[in-house]
């Protein structure tokens, strides 16, 4: 699959200038006055067009990237009040949200067909500048295709309708410090650290999920200029990650198509990795394990966004009925599913199931989870909604 949520084909196209309306927001608010909070400052919040990642600033307000026909906008949710704190100035998606601090924030764009798009900004306080060029990086290396154990043939692109070559989508970030975040490359198949000087590496590549036999799972087969036959593998397709208070990294898959005669729906082939702090270069293998990159969960369906909650715990979040599929065909079984581990991968409880399309989740300053739901799925009755899960 080429795209972060190829779910919403919406996810290509350039970035502009980013600008502040004003100040982003007062980081001075009485904690017990969060808590006194009507129910209804809990949401439901509908938004008017495609949101792909919430995030929750540090002074309790929840930030909601907005793609509304060319307008891109950072919303924020705070005292049960919708205000704009940040337009962009991008004909680009907004997809990932990781706030640093005070007045600071990550942000990524979304890839293009050939990579030709797909950067990571920070935003101070109203100033704002590109500072990784993250479309570049994959024309680059494109890491899955050319490093590691190169499983992925360009080629194989076509069956999808794009060029075959180098593709990228940098779909969730989370902030690893105020000059590095890490990024899941959902098109690249990597995890991405990118600095505010401009710094660029892969930290990992991810490869494609297994069989019983222990097999990379083939999707179908096209020629090279030569005719040889050339493998194209299920792709494990990045859309997920969070960092631990111990620095590990755990980055959740979507997975992407199987071949019709396997069932197309990718059902109980999304995994979660645990990848050290220190590492870098890394390969995540079921088939070649690595001390720096442990398979941490597995079973899962099209994983769409992890968090870490104040008590440590791991959330996870599935479109868990029909897969991603659920969200482009109206009618077939659709559903969402949040869940909590212990950070060495077992289950501790079900949060929340029979969500619809749940798509990103934060956790507030006093511990309310905030979900993302209806994420621009091709339904048109439905529209985003943001609210605190009950």
């Amino acid at each position: 699959m080429k795209r972060s949520i190829q779910i919403c084909a919406v996810v290509f196209i350039s970035l502009g200038l980013i600008s502040c309306e004003h100040e982003m927001y007062d980081m001075e608010e009485n904690e017990e006055s969060l808590a006194m909070r009507n129910k209804g400052d809990y949401g439901p919040f509908e938004f008017p067009g495609t949101v792909f990642d919430i995030a929750s600033a540090p002074d309790g307000s929840i930030f909601v990237g907005l793609n509304e026909g060319q307008s891109r906008s950072v919303q924020s949710i705070k005292n049960g009040k919708v205000s704009s704190i940040m337009k962009v100035n991008s004909t680009s998606d907004i997809n990932g949200l990781a706030p640093i601090g005070a007045g600071n924030i990550f942000l990524s764009t979304a890839g293009a067909d050939r990579a030709l798009e797909g950067e990571l900004y920070r935003v101070s306080r109203g100033n704002s500048r590109m500072v990784a060029d993250l479309a570049a990086f994959e024309r680059e290396f494109s890491p899955d295709a050319l490093a590691g154990p190169q499983w992925k043939n360009q080629l194989c692109e076509g069956i999808d309708g794009f060029t075959p070559g180098p593709q990228n989508n940098p779909y969730k970030v989370a902030a690893r410090s105020g000059n590095t975040a890490i990024v899941a490359d959902a098109a690249g198949n990597t995890v991405l650290s990118a600095t505010t000087n401009g710094n660029i590496d892969w930290l990992a590549i991810l490869t494609p999920p297994v069989d019983e036999t222990g097999e990379w799972i083939v999707r179908w087969d096209t020629e090279d200029e030569t005719g040889e036959s050339i493998p194209c593998y299920v792709q494990p397709v990045p859309t997920a990650v969070a960092i631990g208070p111990d620095g590990y990294i755990y980055v959740g898959e979507l997975t992407g198509t199987m071949s019709d005669e396997d069932g197309t729906f990718p059902i109980g082939l999304s995994r979660v990795w645990k990848i050290s702090p220190d590492a870098n270069n890394v390969v995540c293998s079921q088939t070649d394990p690595s001390a720096d990159c442990e398979l941490l969960i597995d079973g899962l369906t099209s994983v769409i966004d992890l968090e870490i909650s104040p008590d440590g715990l791991l959330y996870v979040v599935e479109f868990d009925k029909s897969s991603w599929f659920a969200s482009l065909i109206p009618g077939i079984a659709s559903g969402g599913v949040i869940s909590s581990y212990d950070l060495s991968g077992n289950l501790v409880e079900e949060v929340a199931s029979n969500l619809s399309f749940p798509s990103a989740i934060a956790f507030d300053k006093i511990g309310n989870l905030w979900v993302l739901e209806n994420n621009d799925i091709g339904i048109s009755d439905l529209k985003p909604t943001v609210r605190v899960l009950d």
